[in-house]
């Protein structure tokens, strides 16, 4: 049990977790109970190409290989023409999924290697790609918000509801934490990797509270809660386990 719960901490309790499962549910959502949505209003075909940004960006994040984290950062740059509707919603959502794809086929090709494909022989380089993509992709995720708070409401969107305004607002902090997360190890007493986990838990609690009048979200909330409670149990057992020995 104890070996569990730290497993399970120090893989998975981090902003990667949230990710997946943002862009995972998100993109369930749009592709099957609120399909009907997007062939009735063909804009909001942008929520495929966001939600497979997201989904990129957090597999890149186990993966933690070079051409993942290119792919991601590609897939996060989606972002900006796909909320802007620059392109058309169709050739940035195959897009993403090509991308997400290829994210899947590097983890597994590269999953026992122990340098990573594409490595440049300039160390230097080599650190700072590593270090600094993955904040790259970071920074796009967090044009999701800005752009819907700083673009697309004043202009008039048609996405007024509350419940886009508080996900995109709570996205702001969570951003914030996953940009500290390979720098700060805490804040005081609280670890960074930690509080990512569970705000960006709570962000889609909250949300899917929001959306609790929609009985196709609900599996979508058994989902969040339970890895919640799981992350919540391997954070107790862990500190158990740290206490008694």
């Amino acid at each position: 049990m104890n070996n569990w719960a730290r497993s399970v901490v120090s893989r998975y309790l981090n902003v990667g977790t949230p990710l997946v499962l943002m862009g995972a549910q998100w993109l369930y959502l749009w592709m099957f109970p609120w399909y009907g949505s997007y062939v009735s209003e063909p804009h909001w075909g942008h929520n495929y190409a966001e939600a497979l940004a997201f989904l990129a960006v957090g597999l890149a994040y186990f993966s933690r290989r070079l051409i993942s984290d290119l792919l991601a950062l590609l897939a996060a740059l989606l972002i900006i023409p796909a909320s802007l509707e620059l392109l058309p919603h169709h050739v940035t959502a195959i897009t993403n999924g090509i991308i997400v794809a290829l994210i899947i086929v590097d983890w597994v090709v590269e999953r026992k290697r122990e340098q990573d494909l594409g490595q440049p022989g300039n160390k230097r380089l080599f650190f700072w790609l590593k270090k600094h993509v993955p904040r790259f992709s970071y920074i796009m995720l967090g044009h999701l918000p800005l752009i819907y708070f700083i673009v697309r409401l004043p202009a008039g969107t048609y996405e007024t509801d509350l419940v886009t305004k508080v996900y995109d607002g709570m996205v702001v902090p969570f951003v914030i934490l996953a940009l500290l997360e390979d720098s700060v190890s805490s804040l005081g007493s609280l670890s960074i990797p930690k509080l990512g986990f569970f705000w960006g838990m709570l962000t889609m609690i909250v949300s899917l509270i929001l959306l609790f009048h929609q009985p196709e979200t609900w599996i979508c909330m058994a989902i969040t809660v339970a890895v919640t409670v799981i992350g919540i149990v391997a954070l107790v057992a862990e500190g158990r386990s740290t206490a008694n020995a």
